[in-house]
């Protein structure tokens, strides 16, 4: 594992963390909270490991919520892109 991918994987579980017992509505600032200090520290999160996030986040939606995850992904994403 390169060290991209460790320090990659540390902000991973530090959103996993956080986000425990957190209500939906709790959870978009947080990924742009983790999004914003990856690009800090100078890590790029892909739109797979976007997908990654969203999987995990997924168990504990409701079939309403979940039809907005390729809204949220396209959010990330344009996030992501504007800040490059």
């Amino acid at each position: 594992m390169s060290e991209l991918d460790f320090r990659k994987q540390l902000l991973l579980n530090e959103f996993k963390s956080l986000s425990k017992g957190k209500k939906n509505d709790e959870m978009l600032p947080l990924i742009f909270a983790i999004s914003s200090k990856a690009k800090q520290a100078g890590i790029t999160f892909g739109p797979e490991d976007f997908e990654i996030i969203l999987e995990q986040l997924k168990k504990d939606m409701s079939p309403e919520e979940q039809l907005l995850i390729p809204q949220l992904l396209q959010l990330l994403q344009a996030q992501h892109t504007k800040k490059q």
